[in-house]
């Protein structure tokens, strides 16, 4: 309404306006456009070269193309694209129309049926044509629809520089060059096609160096998505002839090492990688999505290839129902982080974190270094060793959308317009996805400070480690909201009734059990409790009657102090008291109070074997049938006890150091040293030579002597079965807080039958003619002391193994 403060007469009562005053009021008015808002939707909206290049490659993979190839010249960029290509309508009634998007409101069934046919979207804006104009100043548009083959190729060529002559000048204004084509006109390098649309940019505004391609190729990498070769069958090629002699010397450097490049290390080629297949196996990850309409959410974790557990839980999150939410978060250990930077050719904190991804495309800059979006560092800084941030992890969380909620911002580099469903998905990823991959890696990787140099499940298979997974999964199922659908029954399994951990674990496992109604872990449970008891009991008698023996044999020394004495002033029974004190009187010039605590110790150990044997005779009495498992695993623990025997037995004329109970708390690594080269070294055979190196720098801690001896034993044993002349053990601590005992022989090595080193360690395994239980006895007697073996590369004929133990 227009009214004039200079001439009041309109508020007199009774006024009225005149007839040409009305007719001005109700006059409309339009908008013009001005030939600006080319640059402000092109150059100034668009300000990244690599995200104007997204922003068209969004329109191959929207046009259902599988192929998009991106050539390079010297001055002139090319993408063409197999898809739908478009008619002369399509291009007067939708290209040509600024800001508009025949993808907005396609689709009228539910989307998410949609998407799992690709008919999803990556932009829908309508403005991703102008990015040609960040790109260079002119742009040729080839295009020909898939349903007129037979047609003529379109193209149209735009001249930006036409825009910004006059700002004064109507948009719509500018004239562009039309033509019809027999064909495409593209590089001879770029697959022939019979369809799609090809742009090309010319006179570039930057030069697109070797090195631009290579960083364009990682960044579309992620663009397409980071967790596999391809996206609904959508590839990206890259061309540029002027680079590919440049391309080959750096495969034919590779090559000599003997290792393949990364896949970002040359320029050309197929744009993706396969790394995240790799971590697959190496690390520990966490899959989620919401399922069943939106009404549950499943989680699934796996550690180094092995599922630990699949779980299922009502979803929370009410807006994110109809997004059909993925999640997969990968913990990166030192071995994966060593594995990234070698497979990828740059560390994985270069790499980003976790993206975003939207209907199949990244949004930009959601995980890029330094991209903090969903606050992990933020909440790290208060509890390091506690919390995980961008740089432990790495990963990916993608939505699928149609309407309003997860809108992606105009300018392209701004993550998504911030609304409650956007606040909604960092919730759920901080509560559903985080934090549930730290409550297993903190309580299980971080305690154990070996294990995240580790890239298998060994450290995992010990005691130690069975207790603290079967612990995790326990208390992630005490909530009758979440139904445990599967766990790993390779790790997640009864400890040894002989291991520490063993009683307080049982909680644990009787929690699982209940959550899947396992009846048959019920009755293992119960079996195990039973025979734990029993060996309590059989542990109770040997100490009974071995403190009896010890008691006999003080008294017997003090008997013979006394008749020595005696002898002394009498010179009378002296003769009859050594004959009845033999043992002790032979070992006279010895360590009497270490002899009489290792005699103990054999006392124990042989008493627990007679009563083990005594229970087994008594429970299969009169039975036909004897389970064969059953007697596996009595043998297995008699052979234990007995090597322990043998341990012992050496002791009694070498060891040269007092062993008041069954453990110790000394220097690990000296002992170890002092025990090779003084006890090992006189029982050798075959005149095998042992070597000892220690850097000295001490790993003090409580240990069994006993179990010592077991493993060294055990580990000579084996290198003379093959053959060797020489044993080297070099000691060393990598920090305060962990050891490393390398083994190194001249034997005959592995068998080349086996399929995986790592299976000289399983019960009854064995390429000579022993039992096949010494170096699984090793891996069991590390486990229980939070440690593990693996067979290490070795140059040199022989075998090469590596124990680490951590405090």
């Amino acid at each position: 309404m227009y009214t004039s403060v200079d001439n009041p007469a309109h508020l007199i009562k009774g006024y009225r306006y005149p007839d040409w005053r009305k007719r001005m009021m109700k006059k409309k008015l339009k908008f013009k456009v001005s030939t600006g808002l080319k640059t402000v939707l092109g150059s100034e909206l668009i300000t990244d070269d690599e995200v104007a290049i997204f922003e068209l490659v969004k329109n191959s993979f929207d046009a259902n193309a599988s192929r998009v190839s991106l050539h390079f010249s010297h001055n002139s960029i090319v993408i063409a694209d197999n898809g739908d290509g478009m008619s002369l309508n399509d291009i007067n009634d939708k290209w040509l129309m600024v800001a508009y998007s025949s993808k907005r409101g396609r689709n009228t069934r539910d989307f998410r049926e949609a998407i799992s046919e690709r008919r999803h979207y990556a932009g829908s804006k309508g403005i991703g044509r102008f990015s040609c104009d960040r790109l260079g100043s002119k742009a040729v548009l080839q295009t020909r629809a898939k349903n007129e083959r037979k047609g003529p190729v379109h193209q149209i060529t735009v001249n930006w520089d036409l825009f910004d002559r006059d700002p004064t000048k109507l948009f719509q204004s500018v004239g562009l060059d039309y033509e019809d084509l027999k064909q495409f006109n593209i590089p001879k390098e770029i697959l022939t096609q019979s369809h799609g649309t090809v742009i090309t940019v010319k006179d570039t505004r930057t030069d697109w160096t070797a090195s631009k391609i290579r960083d364009l190729k990682s960044a579309l990498s992620k663009l397409i998505n980071p967790f596999g070769s391809s996206t609904d069958n959508f590839k990206i090629h890259i061309i540029a002839p002027e680079i590919v002699e440049e391309d080959n010397e750096t495969i034919k450097r590779y090559n000599t090492s003997g290792e393949p490049p990364p896949p970002n290390a040359v320029a050309n080629g197929e744009v993706g990688n396969f790394i995240f297949e790799t971590l697959e196996g190496k690390t520990t990850y966490l899959s989620v999505s919401i399922v069943e309409k939106g009404e549950k959410v499943e989680s699934h974790l796996v550690d180094r290839g092995e599922l630990i557990y699949r779980i299922r839980e009502p979803n929370p999150f009410q807006l994110l129902n109809e997004s059909k939410l993925e999640c997969q978060i990968y913990f990166l250990n030192t071995s994966a982080k060593q594995t990234f930077a070698r497979r990828m050719g740059v560390p994985s904190v270069q790499f980003g974190s976790v993206f975003l991804f939207r209907n199949g495309f990244r949004i930009y800059p959601v995980g890029e270094e330094l991209d903090d979006w969903f606050g992990m560092d933020r909440r790290k800084q208060q509890g390091y060793a506690r919390f995980l941030g961008t740089r432990d992890v790495i990963g990916k969380i993608e939505v699928a959308a149609e309407g309003e909620e997860f809108q992606e911002a105009s300018s392209r580099n701004q993550g998504l317009i911030e609304s409650e469903a956007v606040r909604e998905l960092r919730r759920f990823f901080m509560e559903m996805c985080l934090q549930r991959l730290e409550r297993y890696v903190v309580p299980v990787t971080f305690v154990d400070k070996e294990d995240r140099h580790t890239s298998d499940i060994s450290r995992l298979l010990t005691d130690p480690g069975r207790a603290r997974v079967a612990a995790v999964v326990a208390k992630l199922v005490d909530n009758d909201n979440v139904e445990l659908l599967g766990y790993s029954q390779k790790i997640i399994q009864l400890l040894n009734d002989r291991s520490e951990q063993f009683e307080p674990s049982l909680a644990s496992f009787r929690a699982i059990a209940e959550r899947t109604r396992d009846k048959t872990l019920f009755a293992r449970i119960e079996q195990a409790e039973a025979r734990f008891t029993e060996l309590k009991r059989s542990e109770a008698i040997a100490r009974r009657q071995a403190d009896r023996e010890r008691a006999a044999k003080e008294a017997a020394q003090e008997r013979a102090a006394k008749a020595e004495q005696v002898a002394a002033q009498t010179g009378v029974r002296l003769e009859e008291e050594r004959k009845r004190n033999l043992f002790l009187t032979s070992i006279a010039d010895l360590d009497l109070d270490n002899i009489i605590n290792l005699h103990h110790q054999v006392t124990i150990y042989a008493v627990s074997i007679q009563q083990q044997i005594e229970n087994f005779l008594v429970e299969y009495r009169g039975k036909n049938t004897v389970p064969i498992q059953n007697v596996v695993e009595m043998l297995d623990g008699l052979s234990l006890l007995n090597r322990r025997i043998m341990g012992v037995a050496k002791f009694a004329t070498k060891a040269n150091f007092r062993m008041e109970s069954e453990k110790i708390r000394a220097d690990l690594s000296t002992y170890i040293e002092q025990y090779v080269l003084g006890v090992a070294s006189d029982f050798t055979l075959n005149r095998m030579s042992l070597e000892v190196t220690n850097d000295k720098k001490g790993f003090e801690q409580s240990f069994k002597p006993i179990d010592i001896s077991v493993v060294i034993e055990n580990l000579l044993s084996n290198s003379r079965k093959a053959r060797a002349t020489k044993v080297k053990f070099e000691i060393t601590h990598p920090s305060r807080s962990t050891m490393h005992i390398y083994i190194r022989d001249n034997g005959r090595g592995l068998d080349p039958s086996l399929l995986e080193p790592s299976e000289i360690f399983e019960k009854g395994v064995t390429s000579t003619d022993g039992s096949g239980l010494g170096l699984y006895h090793v891996q069991q007697v590390l486990g229980e002391m939070n440690g593990t073996i693996e067979v290490v590369p070795q140059e040199e004929s022989g075998l090469s193994l590596l124990i680490r133990i951590s405090k």
